[in-house]
């Protein structure tokens, strides 16, 4: 459910304009407002100097308080975007203000400042506890400002020490606090960037697009808004794409791409727009992007991978996962990962399958959404679960989870992944020998993937429409279904079989079924000697 979100109206550029016109001439606190201003339209320079000159003012004004905030801010600005060196003298500086001039104020900004020091330098349990401290302090000050970034540093620091009911409820609370118009401006945007951008590196999807639609009003009513484009656009762009809003995501990041000047958010724009490229069809461009992500520093599989397979190189596709994920990425990256990994070794094409890579590619992704809890992950493992399942002809067993992975997505509002879904229902009713089933299946897939113009994937989808292969020599059973025969010529009772191939037994009844009816067979003894007379079994 969305909230109604408070949000004030702000031009930041006039007030820039105003301020900077009268430089010379202004007061500390106009000073410190200049330097808000300046870093609310991406004047990082002209934020910085502001800020510097307003901490000397408030100090000759004897107001070390407001000075000591002054360097808190700048500290923390330097430190979000990258620049380490400077956010760290100047947290120096805030802590040898502090010992000139302690206050109750000037204490909970050290303990605030010491959090996030922490969480960069990657102490997440110290991270932890300083910023609990920082909220008790910050309450009592009555400062919901400094409650609120103790709160977001609070979330992320139990979220990255997989701490994730209390990390998410932490960054719900921060939320409620923004929408409720109880933040200040300088603290909602850091806040929403950093909730939306911790939702979706857990797939998280809900949240995230509660929250994105909130920054997208927050961001409207800020005009002349700069920092929160770059990779805040990039996150509500995933947002879109996910939603099935392509076009719109595209345009957004390509925004990006034309305007961003930070590495961090200019690589993931360029690989979130190969994705879409991608997806679209469009190689060459998606080659480009995924290039120019590479060249910034980016890891640029699965998307890479995805691209090789569409163009038929699913060696290449292989070997691109293999060595992305021997880089131990973050979970949500890994899930990614690992949900290519499936796709590539269940689909049939030019290279052999490989159904133990899948299986084990499986049990980690169910492990990790175990851990994360996300519907978003749990239908990404019921699906990739299916897909090892048909692979092994146990499609009977494939149709519950994949009617699961369905229902997630719609309940998510994932058009895209959806259809993927429905493709692969169609897949299992065809091997089960429903052919009605599975041509409702492709149809109800082929609808929306046209609508998004997924053309890769529609191409996927009209080589499975067009019906099963031609019948073979061995009359068209699948590799599972000749291990089945094999068995029964042998002599094998249905448990028997269950027990060797490690299947259950109405999988094997299903499998039983399948063959005489391919083989246009009566009973188990014709099929045993259909294998005897076609060389299908020793006779020794």
């Amino acid at each position: 459910m969305r909230t109604q979100s408070l949000v004030t109206q702000t031009d930041w550029t006039a007030r820039y304009d105003d301020l900077a016109a009268r430089r010379d001439a202004l007061s500390a606190a106009e000073l410190d407002e200049l330097g808000l201003a300046a870093w609310f339209i991406g004047r990082e320079s002209d934020s910085e100097q502001a800020w510097s000159d307003a901490h000397r003012a408030y100090l000759d004004l004897g107001d070390s308080d407001a000075a000591i905030q002054c360097v808190f801010w700048l500290g923390f600005s330097l430190g979000e975007h990258g620049q380490m060196v400077k956010a760290a003298a100047w947290m120096s500086r805030l802590f040898e203000l502090c010992e000139v001039h302690p206050s109750a104020r000037s204490q909970v900004l050290a303990v605030v400042c010491e959090s996030f020091a922490a969480y960069l330098a990657g102490r997440l349990s110290d991270s932890a506890d300083r910023n609990e401290q920082a909220i008790v302090l910050a309450r009592d000050l009555g400062d919901t400002d400094l409650e609120a970034l103790a709160t977001m540093g609070l979330g992320r620091a139990l979220l990255m020490t997989g701490h994730l009911a209390e990390g998410f409820a932490c960054m719900d609370r921060l939320m409620l606090a923004i929408s409720s118009g109880g933040v200040s401006a300088r603290v909602a945007g850091p806040a929403y960037c950093a909730v939306i951008a911790s939702c979706l590196d857990r797939w998280d999807l809900d949240r995230a697009r509660v929250w994105t639609r909130d920054l997208s009003d927050w961001c409207d009513a800020q005009r002349g808004l700069d920092p929160f484009r770059g990779e805040c656009s990039v996150n509500r762009a995933r947002v879109l794409r996910l939603g099935g809003e392509w076009g719109e995501a595209t345009t957004t990041l390509v925004e990006v791409v034309d305007h961003e000047r930070r590495h961090e958010a200019l690589e993931n724009a360029f690989y979130s727009l190969g994705d879409l490229h991608r997806l679209a069809g469009h190689a060459a461009e998606a080659e480009s992007a995924y290039r120019r992500a590479a060249e910034l520093g980016r890891e640029v599989q699965p998307g890479l991978a995805l691209l090789r397979r569409d163009a038929g190189r699913r060696g290449a596709a292989r070997a691109g996962i293999a060595r992305a994920l021997e880089a131990s990425p973050s979970p949500g990256v890994r899930a990614e990962l690992l949900t290519a990994r499936v796709d590539l070794e269940t689909e049939r094409g030019d290279i052999e399958v490989d159904v133990d890579v899948a299986r084990n590619a499986v049990a980690e992704l169910r492990a990790l959404a175990d851990e994360i809890g996300t519907e978003y992950l749990r239908a990404l493992a019921d699906r990739a679960s299916a897909l090892v399942l048909i692979a092994t002809d146990a499609a009977d067993e494939a149709l519950p989870l994949l009617r699961a992975s369905w229902a997630a997505w719609r309940r998510l509002e994932a058009p895209y992944e959806a259809a993927i879904t429905r493709m692969h229902l169609g897949r299992a009713a065809r091997a089960l020998g429903d052919e009605d089933a599975a041509q409702l299946e492709f149809d109800a897939a082929r609808t929306v993937l046209t609508d998004l113009g997924a053309i890769p994937d529609l191409a996927r989808l009209e080589r499975l429409a067009a019906g099963p292969e031609p019948a073979r020599s061995d009359g068209g059973l699948s590799r599972r279904e000749l291990e089945v025969l094999q068995l029964i010529a042998r002599g094998s009772s249905n448990r028997e079989i269950a027990r060797d191939l490690f299947l259950s037994e109405r999988t094997v009844a299903r499998h039983v079924s399948n063959i005489l009816t391919k083989l246009g067979l009566a009973n188990r003894t014709a099929a045993a000697n259909f294998a005897f007379e076609h060389g299908l079994v020793a006779t020794s």
